[in-house]
């Protein structure tokens, strides 16, 4: 049901946010989590619940556009990375505080204190500026030099910044009307195919299941920390590793950081399927029991490297403005379908094959990740996205 929402809002909301502005976009992606904590609260109808999944999964696709886009926009180059970092940060802040709200309070309660957190962000966005593209496309250019002012300070060139936006507005005026064609152009379908290859691949790693699914996991594993402990430890240690990732992302080169994130990530698979293997074959010895922990714990390092953080922020960056609110649907669209069919079949494996099997077709898929990034994924650091755009367009 998550999964249909998304699909529902991930494509369209970068087209209303072009029509209507990003402030706007954001304030309405509140709605479907304030109006499925009102139908948690008011009924136990099983469609009821299910339309309220949908409703989150609306409010999920369209922040999952509309947060890259917007920070890519309002960020200076050199603050880029950093903040697209904080942005996968946050999601992890997002996946911990459920995992301990969800170990001491019902589900009904958990969900009016999500949705009252929804209508503490509607009503702070109400007080920020707009972002300054549609504000230039409503002819509204001094606006646009305070907003840039806002974000980015004093020390700016302001004249210069909205030039350069101005030329991108003008070369997306040129191109409206059609997308199709844009689609097809060899930028487009480079930044595509890097995105969209990094997103299943990011989901064929297993995090999610791995969030989903982790009590159950450590109640597989056998380990000697209470299973819903050690999840919790591990959402922890995924927010303290994304929040290193802010401080490392602007520091290193793209491709280097998910070289080693994917790397980092496969051993760990490889460490947490052959524990699995050992407790099957009935092998065991001192301190075996704290492997499980340990693996994920080098996973979630791993992963908030870059295969986190990165695919956030080329999000934002390879694609051109005429193009980008439809290719980043297409991009979450892919993660969210993806996501479904690892759920879906992360526990039919772990019974079927087992899971030291499962574990080793993550650890693979890491493999193939690392041939992937080697010659699909272009380099951006320290580029402006005029710069990025030429490169990929020569």
């Amino acid at each position: 049901m998550l999964a249909v929402g998304v699909l529902l809002t991930a494509v369209p909301s970068g087209y209303l946010a072009d029509r209507y502005g990003m402030k706007k976009c954001v304030i309405a992606s509140v709605l479907p989590t304030i109006l499925f904590a009102v139908i948690i609260f008011s009924t136990r109808n099983f469609y009821w619940l299910c339309f309220g999944r949908v409703l989150t999964g609306a409010a999920a696709g369209a922040v999952s556009v509309l947060g890259p886009m917007y920070l890519c926009e309002i960020s200076d180059v050199t603050l880029r990375g950093t903040l697209n970092s904080l942005f996968e940060c946050l999601i992890f802040v997002g996946i911990f505080f459920v995992s301990v709200c969800g170990a001491y309070v019902n589900y009904i309660t958990l969900t009016l204190i999500l949705g009252a957190l929804a209508f503490i962000l509607g009503a702070i966005f109400l007080f920020m500026p707009e972002n300054p593209t549609y504000l230039m496309s409503l002819k509204k250019y001094s606006e646009a030099g305070d907003v840039l002012v806002f974000y980015r300070g004093d020390n700016i060139n302001v004249d210069e910044l909205l030039k350069e936006i101005q030329e991108g507005m003008d070369e997306k005026s040129k191109k409206r009307g059609s997308v199709k064609k844009a689609l097809m152009s060899k930028g487009v379908l480079r930044g595509l195919i890097a995105c969209v290859g990094l997103t299943i691949f990011q989901q064929l790693s297993g995090v999610d299941a791995f969030v989903v699914y982790a009590v159950q996991i450590f109640q597989t594993a056998g380990t000697t920390i209470d299973a819903y402990r050690s999840a919790m430890i591990i959402a922890a240690v995924q927010v303290v590793s994304a929040v290193i990732a802010i401080f490392i992302v602007e520091k290193a080169r793209r491709r280097l950081l998910l070289f080693i994130s994917t790397i980092g990530s496969c051993l760990a698979l490889v460490f947490m399927g052959s524990y699995f293997h050992m407790k099957e074959l009935e092998i065991s010895f001192n301190g075996l029991n704290f492997v499980p922990i340990v693996s994920f714990t080098i996973f979630s390092l791993s992963f908030a490297l870059g295969l986190g953080p990165v695919l956030w922020l080329l999000n934002g960056e390879l694609f051109s403005h005429e193009i980008k609110g439809v290719a980043n649907g297409i991009t979450i669209t892919s993660a969210w379908i993806c996501m479904f069919i690892v759920l879906k079949t992360f526990p039919i494996t772990m019974v079927d094959l087992g899971p030291h099997y499962t574990f080793y077709f993550f650890s693979m898929c890491m493999v193939a990740c690392v041939i992937f990034i080697k010659f699909f994924v272009p380099e951006t650091k320290g580029k402006t996205l005029e710069e990025i755009q030429k490169e990929l367009n020569p």
